[in-house]
């Protein structure tokens, strides 16, 4: 509902007592009553003036099975006094609604991203609507979630006020202006947000007291007058569409193409208190979206001296497809009448095609049949505002609105299909959300109230079955005259469709045209009583006056009652009875073919005896499922250890399991089964029934074991040391692995410089496993002798005159063979070093010879004649260095 309009208040009916308190159950119970999802904390406060501190509840569910929920929480921030920084919380439930948990607060997208573009906006508001994408948009990826909300900022109004006076306290909405629609995304399952972008943004920003030309009421007050409201998500050939409620002032619409024109005067003329429904549209990746296209015009309207579109203010937009190819949208619409409206179309983003711009009552007023058809009994569609409407998986269509706790079902799910009413454990409210829950085939129903402070600061849950939900459905056949358990085809509530007379009755298979109505979903609750619920329409047999006394019959009813409780117990042959909770003296009872059922005493005539015969449509097919732990598997799927497989039977299903190895004898599954050892092993299995194997109920699990390392050695290489020069071929790898075979083998290492070497083969099989084999030797140097005389070595220091030429004669020997090769010499070099201190040995050079130019060889010895340089006091090293690195060094002093 758009929160500017508190005439629409009016008819909205509050939850039952009974669900102030909603017990909190165990994962996995089933509990339809609910419970509360939120509810205000004592430490904070609603804003000023607000009975709505928490509305607008809607939910998604997950690929993962998690459903999530968000709401409006209008409370007094604590960090700025009023509602800048509030945030969108979100909820979430692991076991399909039946518990609720906080998971995150979405902040405003001011600080959520840098952009500057949003740093205006500084509260998440209102209006949630969380969509999961079913498939690729643009960059968007299937799985997705999704969240589009109002957004604003903090009003002129606001700042001026607090600065005068601290204490001072915005009322009712906070006062706001810079109203958009926001999209968010999560790829986490709505642990962490982004924002994506804004889809839509009000109009008039603002204004500053006493400027001319401008309505006086916007500029004295600086508030949002055109603001856009409710979004509403769905994906349509490949393009997200956006429909919301937007207040901009247009002055009507192209036919063709549906797009509104805007008044140029929307920011400052009067406003006509007019809004239209419009959508806009976006490839997930482009810059921007599309320009918005009417969907409900309204009527028009006549202000000052122009006329409007937007009369009617037609609101919160939801849009279904039909089984029959049609879109159905729904809206409120407050131009009198019922307040709820729709239209069919062909195209769900041309609702405007059709010029009829205020669409149909969704029911009269008065109750009277009206354009949609409705059961006998069931009354109109509800109205009085926040319609929603959903699809579920079979075709059905879903329907409610805040007039009343009841939803209303299309079987059919056509555009011209007949609604029948089903009431809910959930009483009306001014926001109630539909959730069809994958888990258990129950919808899910979230509720907001308007009204005191305590009534709009909680939110409410619950389920309600519509039938065809998940798990078995039974045949009840009464012992005692083979008839069984019906509601002589009465597919709802019996005060609703049977004339408010009990309904539960015997009678013969298939002797009504509706065959649903005669089987029944056994569901155990948390206290492990059970209720009987119909297939047709998820009503539970009840004891229909609630006085478990003898003699009262059974009826259908929502399941939410005390005497729609049984304790089922085993009676001979494979039997059962049904004895009721409030009373256990007191049991379901079949006294003659033909009669209704009853409350008696217990009885020993087969009257209270049932077989239970499963719908072979509905009943859980067995289905094992494997997993396997332990080593983890390489990409070839070899583990390099043990092994652990745990056998699942799927949730709801009654059989035993059984596996076997390879071609080995089956046997019963009791623990997780232990492979280990190498090589291939196929663990078989499947589900067993009364000792019979169930056909496509099992698998096989290939498990793929190597712990064993490969063999490795190196082939050919150096086959011992050897000196310098003398360099041997590399050698090879040569491994096997006998169990998942070799992946590769591979030489490293090896190398020829004077010293220490090793060849290392690593060899890996297909499991990773490792093994290495190592080859080691030793290059080594040649032998080198010198320098001779004149220059003397050990230690010596030489003294020669600097400019003169000293000769350098020395032998290299490779083994017990002289080298005379020049090319042998790598180098002489000089460097100068530091001199000797006192009483360090010295020697002149005795001779010296000139006009030697570089190295010979000659008379068995390489020579290299050195001229020294010009300069006195100063010492040096000499230093010749072999092909080898083998060094042979000698000191000087100049003089």
């Amino acid at each position: 509902m758009n929160k500017r309009s508190p005439w629409k208040f009016f008819g909205t009916v509050v939850a039952a007592a009974a669900m102030l308190a909603g017990p909190v159950v165990a994962a996995q119970a089933y509990a339809p009553e609910g419970g509360i999802l939120y509810q205000l904390p004592d430490n904070e406060k609603c804003l000023k003036g607000r009975g709505n501190c928490a509305v607008y509840p809607k939910s998604a569910q997950l690929p993962s099975g998690r459903l999530v929920a968000a709401f409006e929480k209008s409370t007094v921030v604590a960090s700025s006094g009023a509602a800048t920084g509030q945030t969108m919380p979100i909820y979430k439930s692991e076991d399909d609604g039946t518990s609720w948990q906080p998971l995150a607060e979405v902040k405003a997208p001011a600080y959520l991203s840098s952009d500057p573009q949003y740093a205006k906006y500084t509260s998440n508001w209102t209006n949630p609507y969380l969509y999961t994408l079913p498939e690729n948009v643009g960059n968007l990826t299937a799985g997705t979630l999704l969240l589009a909300t109002v957004v604003s900022g903090e009003d002129r109004y606001y700042t001026e006020h607090k600065a005068a006076d601290p204490n001072w306290v915005p009322t009712n909405d906070g006062d706001r202006q810079d109203m958009a629609i926001a999209l968010y995304s999560s790829i986490d399952d709505g642990a962490t947000w982004k924002v994506v972008n804004v889809i839509a943004t009000g109009g008039w920003q603002g204004g500053s007291a006493g400027a001319t030309g401008v309505n006086v009421a916007k500029a004295n007050t600086y508030r949002q007058v055109d603001p856009v409201w409710e979004p509403y998500l769905m994906v349509h050939n490949g393009m997200l569409v956006a429909y919301y409620s937007d207040e901009n002032e247009y002055l009507g619409y192209d036919p063709a193409t549906g797009v509104p024109v805007l008044d140029p005067d929307n920011d400052t003329a009067e406003d006509p208190h007019t809004q239209i429904l419009a959508h806009k549209t976006w490839d997930g990746s482009s810059a921007a979206w599309s320009a918005p296209v009417v969907d409900i015009a309204g009527k028009n309207v006549t202000s000052g001296a122009k006329t409007y579109i937007g009369g009617g203010r037609p609101g919160m937009t939801n849009v279904v497809p039909t089984t029959d190819g049609k879109w159905f949208i729904t809206y409120e619409y407050w131009g009198g009448g019922a307040d709820v409206r729709f239209k069919m179309a062909n195209d769900p983003l041309k609702f405007y095609a059709d010029g009829d711009v205020d669409g149909e009552e969704i029911s009269r007023a008065d109750g009277k049949q009206g354009l949609l058809p409705f059961a006998s009994g069931s009354r109109g569609l509800s109205w009085g505002g926040s319609p929603v409407v959903i699809n579920l998986p079979d075709g059905r269509l879903v329907y409610n609105a805040s007039g009343s706790g009841s939803v209303w079902v299309d079987e059919s799910g056509r555009s011209d299909g007949v609604w029948t009413r089903y009431q809910t454990p959930l009483g009306g409210g001014y926001s109630r959300n539909l959730q069809y829950v994958k888990g258990t085939g129950q919808v899910h129903i979230l509720q907001g109230t308007w009204g005191g402070a305590t009534a709009g600061a909680i939110i409410r849950h619950a389920d309600v079955d519509l039938g065809h939900s998940k798990g078995a459905y039974y045949r009840l056949i009464n012992r005692k005259t083979g008839q069984i358990m019906g509601t002589g085809g009465n597919t709802t509530d019996a005060n609703i469709g049977n004339a408010d007379i009990p309904d539960v009755r015997l009678e013969d298979l298939g002797a009504t045209p509706k065959p649903d109505t005669q089987y029944w979903h056994l569901v155990t609750k948390a206290d492990g009583k059970s209720t009987l619920l119909n297939k047709a329409g998820g009503r539970e047999a009840a004891i229909w006056t609630g006085n478990a006394t003898i003699g009262q019959r059974i009826g259908q009813w929502v399941d939410n009652t005390a005497g729609g409780l049984w304790n089922v117990k085993q009676a001979p042959d494979g039997y059962y009875t049904f004895q009721a909770a409030k009373n256990t003296s007191a049991y379901l009872t079949g006294a003659s073919a033909g009669a209704p059922l009853t409350l008696q005493n217990a009885t020993t005539d087969g009257s209270q005896q049932w077989q239970l015969v499963k719908d072979p449509a509905t009943a859980t097919a067995p289905k094992v499922t494997s997993t396997v732990t332990g080593a983890v598997p390489n990409a070839a799927g070899w583990r390099s250890g043990l092994a652990s497989v745990s056998l699942t039977l799927n949730e709801g299903a009654q059989a035993g399991i059984e596996y076997r190895l390879g071609e080995g004898e089956w046997q019963p599954y009791t623990a997780p089964v232990q492979v280990f050892g190498d090589g291939e092993t196929i663990l078989s299995y499947r589900a067993v029934v009364n000792g019979v194997a169930v056909e496509n109920s099992g698998g096989a699990e290939t498990i793929r074991i190597d712990a064993t390392a490969p063999t490795v050695a190196l082939v050919g290489g150096p086959t011992g040391d050897y000196t310098f020069g003398h360099d041997a071929a590399a050698p090879t790898c040569d491994a096997a692995d006998a169990v998942s075979g070799l992946a590769s083998c591979a030489v490293t290492g090896g190398g020829s410089a004077v010293g220490e070497h090793a060849y290392t083969a690593t060899a890996t099989d297909n499991a990773g496993n490792v093994s290495t084999a190592d080859l080691t030797y030793t290059v080594l140097p040649w032998t080198v002798t010198g320098f001779t005389a004149p220059v003397d070595m050990a230690g010596v220091w030489n003294t020669v005159k600097g400019g003169s030429t000293v000769p350098f004669k020395f032998e290299l020997f490779d083994g017990a063979t002289e080298l005379t090769d020049l090319t042998k010499v790598r180098s002489f070099t000089s460097a100068t070093v530091a001199c000797p201190g006192p009483g360090t040995v010295t020697d002149e050079i005795e001779t010296v010879t000139t006009d030697v130019a570089g190295l010979t060889y000659e008379d068995g010895y390489f020579q290299q004649n050195w001229k020294t340089p010009k300069r006195a006091a100063s010492c040096l090293q000499v230093t010749m260095t072999a092909q080898d690195e083998t060094k042979l060094t000698a000191n000087f002093i100049l003089k």
